[in-house]
């Protein structure tokens, strides 16, 4: 007992630790892409507006990071664009940096939880050691601890895909109405977060029940119930859950979304359209993203273009996006849990598989899931090691080089590459995984010590340029000129011209980085 509680004890500390150190990111950073967005219509729904303007992301998420808004009556903005309205919110009262930092505090809550979840799956299965060492990488990860710290949904999914695999896990050894009730909610929160649950959880539903059904038979546990019913129950409960989600809405999509009937139209067949049903907006959204992924989204992977990605570009971005240390133990501990905790083993391989025809190949941070269990499992092998005299020096070594190399990516952890990508990570990836336009309080600051009057930018983002006392112009393709530039690597990517070249002869010149995401380069006059 004494043992559990020190385990209980360590694990709450790394935890927190993970919460403080993703906080310290929060005034360092502007706001990303997609930040303005999700925080406008998080704002919509707690005040009661239709969630019509992007419903292509659940609520849950989005309405945390507008609470602080909401607490401060901020007037909503009569715009249909919602960038300019999550803008309104960022710089209200010119608090730009605190109205940001106070959003970006409800995605802790997802940290928390998803560290929570897989470390009481892990003790369940492997006992205390193997949860305190996956919490131990689970707050380390650089792509957990980025997006741990923007407002965005993606940390929210892999708290709602993990949640459900944990319950699920649990709910399994005793089939009871409670336990079936806490599944519902489990399944319904996840609903809520991002609609990739929708792909994710049922995939790993199926493993874990297949795996359990493949255990040895036991007899029912006290007050267990038939099985079938229990499920009917979770499944209620989940709908239920998500019916609360969208203020218990009931209507038609048809009527509920004014491109309802076309949007069916284009992913099945129109007549749903008409059906009333609890939710539309839940259905209409999910089918935006199913729209979304049929049509693509123009990206760049080593060098290429492409509005379809890549089969490859999920397996290649996490690799390069992942801690080499890590790696080399999650391989070892799936290889250890396939005969002991096989679900562990499957889960992580079966999300990534299932990614591979996507055609929306814009980030890492799409398939954040898939680490948790990967945590479990690199976390058995360092056990492992640990307790194997002739190997805990390769256990302390592997430990040792993901420790030092996340505290030295302090605090760029969105943009953080491990030493495979070499010197030009922008030659890999970009987006999400590099330049999601975070850098201009950075660039800020820099001007104003360079004494920068003007300058000519290629930027990829959405912050309010003027308003951090920037004078910029936007940059002119081919055109050589002296001055000041700055050029995003996402811009540098995606831009067209700049693919063709128009600024190459830049390169002439010296460059001072800005964070991980922008370039200044100083061109003297003749």
């Amino acid at each position: 007992m004494q043992r559990n509680g020190l385990f209980l004890f360590a694990i709450a500390l790394l935890i927190a630790l993970g919460v403080a150190r993703i906080a310290s990111t929060h005034h360092v950073f502007s706001e990303v892409l997609d930040e303005p967005a999700h925080i406008a219509c998080g704002y919509d729904w707690l005040k009661g507006v239709p969630y019509t303007i992007d419903p292509t992301h659940p609520p849950l998420e989005r309405a945390l990071s507008a609470l602080p808004a909401y607490f401060q009556k901020v007037p909503l903005l009569d715009d249909p664009n919602f960038i300019a309205r999550g803008n309104n919110i960022l710089y209200f009262k010119d608090d730009y940096a605190h109205n940001l930092a106070a959003a970006r505090r409800g995605n802790l809550l997802f940290f928390i939880i998803a560290a929570i979840s897989m470390a009481w799956w892990a003790w369940r299965i492997f006992g205390g050691g193997v949860a305190f060492v996956a919490v131990f990488f689970f707050t380390y990860l650089p792509p957990i601890l980025g997006h741990g710290g923007v407002a965005t949904t993606d940390m929210a999914a892999a708290a709602g895909v993990m949640l459900a695999i944990a319950t699920l896990d649990w709910y399994l050894d005793s089939r009871t109405i409670w336990r079936a009730l806490v599944l519902g909610v489990a399944i319904g929160f996840g609903l809520l977060t991002k609609f990739s649950f929708i792909l994710f959880f049922p995939i790993a539903a199926v493993i874990v029940i297949v795996m359990w059904l493949r255990r040895p038979r036991r007899s029912a546990p006290p007050r267990a119930v038939a099985t079938h019913w229990s499920l009917a129950v979770a499944a209620v409960m989940a709908m239920l859950i998500v019916w609360a989600g969208y203020r218990f809405d009931f209507d038609t999509i048809a009527h509920a979304h004014k491109d309802g009937e076309w949007l069916m139209a284009q992913v099945g067949p129109q007549w749903i359209a008409h059906v009333p049903m609890p939710a539309p907006l839940f259905v209409a959204g999910a089918a935006m993203v199913r729209l979304h992924d049929k049509g693509g989204h123009f990206t760049y992977l080593l060098g290429k273009t492409s509005t379809h990605g890549w089969w490859y570009y999920f397996p290649v971005v996490f690799f390069f996006k992942t801690p080499l240390p890590f790696l080399i133990l999650a391989l070892i501990g799936l290889a250890m849990c396939f005969t002991r905790a096989p679900a562990v083993a499957l889960i992580p391989i079966a999300l990534m598989l299932i990614v591979l025809p996507s055609s929306i190949n814009i980030g890492i941070r799409h398939i954040l899931p898939i680490y948790p269990p990967l945590c479990i499992a690199a976390a058995v092998a360092l056990v492992a090691l640990w307790q194997s005299m002739s190997l805990r020096a390769v256990a302390v070594l592997l430990a040792a080089w993901m420790f030092i190399g996340v505290e030295r990516a302090h605090p760029d952890y969105l943009a953080w590459f491990n030493e495979a990508a070499g010197e030009h990570p922008e030659e890999i990836v970009v987006d999400s995984n590099l330049d999601w336009g975070q850098d201009v309080l950075r660039l800020s600051k820099t001007v104003k010590a360079l004494r920068i009057q003007r300058f000519s930018i290629l930027y990829t983002g959405n912050a309010l340029l003027e308003r951090h006392g920037l004078v910029a112009d936007a940059i002119q393709p081919w055109v050589e000129a002296p001055g000041w530039y700055v050029l995003s690597e996402t811009g540098l990517a995606l831009n067209p011209d700049a693919r063709r070249g128009a600024y190459k002869w830049l390169d002439a010149y010296r460059v001072r980085h800005i964070g991980k995401s922008m370039r200044l380069i100083h061109v003297p006059s003749l």
